[in-house]
Parts: C-alpha cells; sequence; structure tokens
C-alpha cells in the first residue's frame, strides 16, 4: 500500500509537541473559516444549512475515514503514506466528488473545515481525512494534500536545517 509515494520527509516535533509550523496553522485556519462560510453562507442566505448536512460532516463522513484507518492499521502496523503524485490525485478526485455530490456538498465542506481547525489546533501535518483515524488508532498515516502539502514541506525543510549545515535527511 505504500508503493504510492515515494519516501516522505518526517515532520519533526518542536518543543511544545507540534509538527505543524506557524504557516501551515494559518492556512488551515484561514480555509477553515472560509469553508464555513461557503458551507452556510454562500447562497446568500444565513446558515442554510439541510438538516443532513451535519450528519453527513459529524457522522458519515469521520465514520468512514475510521473505517479506511481500521482497513490500514488491519493490512499494516506501518503508517500509510500515498504523499505522491498518485495519492494527491486520488484525494482530489475525492474531495471534487464529494463537494459535487449535492447530498454530501455541505457535509463535506463541512467536515473538511472542522477537521482543518482540530489538525491547526492538534499541529497535525498532512490532509485532514486522516485526523479522526490516526488520532483514535494512534497511527501516522498521510494522504497527499493538495492544499497544504507545499506549505508543509517547505516548512518541514526549514525546521531541519541547522546553521552552517546542509538539511538532514529525515527519511
Amino acid at each position: 500500500m505504500n508503493a504510492i509515494s515515494p519516501a516522505p520527509k518526517q515532520h519533526r516535533v518542536t518543543r511544545d509537541g507540534r509538527r505543524l509550523g506557524r504557516y501551515g496553522t494559518a492556512a488551515r485556519i484561514a480555509v477553515a473559516v472560509g469553508l464555513l462560510y461557503l458551507a452556510g453562507a454562500a447562497d446568500g442566505l444565513p446558515w442554510n444549512v439541510d438538516w443532513y448536512d451535519p450528519i453527513v460532516a459529524f457522522l458519515a463522513l469521520p465514520a468512514a475515514t475510521l473505517a479506511l484507518g481500521l482497513l490500514a492499521r488491519h493490512h499494516t502496523t506501518r503508517p500509510i503514506r500515498w504523499t505522491g503524485p498518485l495519492g494527491h490525485a486520488i484525494n482530489c478526485v475525492l474531495i471534487v466528488a464529494l463537494v459535487w455530490i449535492p447530498y454530501t456538498s455541505a457535509g463535506a465542506v463541512l467536515f473538511y473545515a472542522a477537521t482543518m481547525l482540530v489538525a491547526a489546533w492538534r499541529g497535525q501535518p498532512g490532509c485532514e481525512i486522516t485526523l479522526i483515524s490516526n488520532a483514535l488508532l494512534r497511527r501516522d498515516d498521510q494522504v497527499g494534500c493538495p492544499l497544504f502539502f507545499p506549505i508543509d514541506a517547505a516548512e518541514a525543510k526549514h525546521r531541519t536545517r541547522r546553521p552552517g549545515r546542509p538539511a538532514a535527511a529525515t527519511d
């Protein structure tokens, strides 16, 4: 299952226990606030969320991500790394599909907004789709995140550099 990506750089834990830098944290908060606006007020009505949107956002999608995490744990004890081009492409297709389908669109947007806020708070890099399963199953699975990967990679690279020495390899 790990053949989808090259050996990724590991995110170093900072003194305060975070693996996410300040720019990754700020980007997740900003995007989450924008998604919350889109989920409820983008059509001009104040928070016009259907009754089933919170069920999709806070029950169905978290259950699906937990099921995928359990499946991953069943197949390997090592963390899954789908952070290469194929992993990014699969994640993009999944995001577009969830947002495109009318019955899951607002719920998916709420789900991603909520998980982005929790990821920013916890300091977890990578795609927010793994947040719940990683937390509950104590795993460190990573899926390609087209929006935040460049920020997370740049911050991880910056943190591995030491004055007067080249960046340390953390594969």
